[in-house]
């Protein structure tokens, strides 16, 4: 591999993170916060590809270590193993892999529920209509207090569709605290609506807890479901 050839594999790496961190595409695989890390990642990059192309070739000396005579134009060996830095680039270029979605949530369905933060539990504010609820959020209120502040309470959850193999359906999302490496799954069972909407695809279900579901309980997180509505997938689809 030449200086050139290494120089433009630096520079294709330095252009796929600004592709992804510019746009959408990075938040498939890490959290929000890491944008401007990525893209100021990525500037060193292609700097430093400049670099590589512009400055002056180094002089060879006369002479090699064993004291025979130098070959001009000779040029350090670089191990082919290099060329396996431009896979993950191609991959996103071509396959362009998915938010995780269901088949990990059905596969991480038995991890603990993050825990209620220490301070005092506010209840839902007052509204006509329901109140939209994140579903971790949901998992939470309905294991402290006995589910008070829920109670009786008009919510709506969105998130995408996972199953079970008894044939139940959840609305599920996954939080991720750095990159995909760290998800965890959330979800809560949906009741009294039969009719499942397509897996991995997007609800927002409205109805109302069902007393006596909770995380690590006999019976896990309930929702009654009183409506079920298609959804567009967000842009960042990680809590």
């Amino acid at each position: 591999m030449t200086r050139t050839t290494q120089a433009l594999v630096v520079g294709f790496l330095g252009a796929v993170l600004l592709r992804l961190s510019l746009g959408d595409g990075y938040l498939r695989y890490v959290t929000s916060w890491m944008k401007w890390p990525l893209v100021a990642t990525g500037v060193v990059l292609l700097g430093l590809t400049l670099w590589m192309l512009l400055r002056p070739a180094p002089e060879e000396d006369g002479d090699d270590h064993d004291g025979h005579e130098g070959h001009e134009g000779h040029s350090h060996k670089v191990p082919a193993m290099t060329w396996l830095a431009i896979v993950p680039g191609v991959i996103v270029f071509v396959a362009s892999p998915p938010s995780l979605g269901a088949y990990l949530a059905e596969r991480r369905a038995d991890d603990p529920v993050a825990a209620a933060p220490d301070a005092e539990i506010l209840p839902l504010p007052a509204s006509d209509g329901p109140v939209d609820v994140e579903v971790a959020e949901f998992m939470w209120r309905a294991g402290v207090e006995d589910g008070s502040t829920i109670k009786d309470r008009d919510v709506r959850l969105t998130g995408f569709v996972s199953t079970d193999e008894n044939g139940n359906w959840y609305v599920t999302r996954i939080a991720i605290a750095c990159c995909a490496a760290d998800a965890s799954a959330s979800r809560v069972r949906v009741e009294d609506y039969d009719d499942a909407p397509e897996r991995d695809s997007w609800v927002a279900v409205t109805g109302r807890w069902v007393e006596g579901t909770a995380p690590g309980g006999k019976s896990e997180t309930a929702i009654e479901a009183s409506s079920v509505e298609p959804r567009e997938a967000p842009a960042n689809t990680y809590q």
